[in-house]
């Protein structure tokens, strides 16, 4: 790997991943004591402390609805298909049992003590995966939406330091996210992406844009890809004092913004990239003898290595008993 600037980053971020997700079709608040609380039932489902001069409308994004059909797949309902019957239908994801604050942490226990309510990983730890791992999922169903946040948290959203009206510190607490925000922002991604993976991989069938006359397909993906991240605001970052020497710190408020951080540090680093094994994507390689996709927050091993391992099993297995 090429050393630059952002390879010396120090990044400390901590994810925070909610136990429980669930989909809303809109979100309300009501201030008493100025606090939201959200009902379920008799019992308070959530606590939110609210700030005063903070515009409820500001935060919340336009609660447009989307529909998962009977084949599955999700869609966003407009004036067109408005008529359809869907199976869910949702606007919002949201973590049911969010800590907000150290002041409310003995209350939240008093009203869910039988369950923990959050994990946290360490970007550091795991952004080189994450870059990937985002433009793997295609999102295309509600229960896909879940599982990616069960294991990384919710990618964009509302945050506790948007609600508290706090600077944002050296975590992602995000607590609720609207879906039209997120669809916005993962197809945006995976454009970015795409040129990415083309330029890594020397296919360039998939492409969302032509090039121009006489420009070389090669030349056309690296000018976009270029201008894509002209376009971002990679990171920001603070200054602190280690031993009176100033250190950067990244500071970013989603977790779009650090897969594109960690996606523009593996082409200015010249990182190795390889195609999975077992699922065909792509991802950055951490030691050379690795043949699959890397290890997530919460596991021991690399998914696809163990699913690959229990196809080859399997497979065996099968072959023994024709044999017999």
């Amino acid at each position: 790997m090429k050393k630059n600037f952002l390879t010396e980053m120090n990044i400390d971020n901590s994810i925070y991943v909610y136990e429980d997700y669930e989909l809303q079709g809109e979100l309300f608040f009501v201030q008493n004591n100025m606090d939201a609380i959200f009902y379920e039932g008799g019992a308070p489902r959530k606590i939110i402390p609210l700030h005063k001069d903070m515009p409820i409308k500001d935060l919340l994004f336009k609660g447009v609805p989307y529909g998962e059909n009977t084949n599955g797949q999700i869609e966003r309902i407009d004036h067109e298909n408005d008529h359809k019957k869907y199976k869910i239908k949702a606007a919002y994801l949201v973590a049911k049992k969010a800590i907000t604050s150290l002041q409310k942490e003995n209350q939240i226990k008093l009203l869910f003590p039988d369950k923990k309510v959050t994990t946290e990983y360490n970007l550091n730890s795991f952004g080189k995966t994450l870059y990937t791992e985002l433009a793997k999922w295609d999102f295309s169903s509600f229960h896909e939406i879940i599982n990616f946040c069960e294991t990384w948290g919710i990618p964009t959203g509302v945050t506790l330091s948007d609600l508290q009206e706090k600077l944002p510190v050296n975590d992602i607490n995000i607590i609720w996210m609207s879906l039209e925000n997120f669809y916005t922002k993962i197809h945006e991604y995976h454009k970015f992406f795409s040129y990415f993976k083309a330029l890594n991989t020397n296919d360039f069938s998939k492409l969302p844009t032509t090039p121009k006359k006489g420009e070389h397909i090669i030349v056309h993906a690296r000018r976009m890809l270029d201008a894509e991240i002209e376009k971002k605001s990679l990171f920001s970052y603070k200054i602190t004092r280690k031993e009176d020497i100033p250190t950067p710190i990244s500071v970013f408020k989603d977790l779009f913004d650090a897969a594109y951080f960690y996606l523009t540090l593996s082409i200015y680093s010249q990182a190795e990239m390889r195609l999975c094994e077992y699922c065909g994507h792509l991802f950055e390689v951490t030691h050379q003898r690795q043949r699959f996709c890397s290890v997530l927050p919460g596991r021991k091993r690399s998914s696809c290595e163990m699913a690959y391992n229990n196809r080859l099993k399997k497979e065996k297995r099968l072959k023994q008993r024709g044999e017999k």
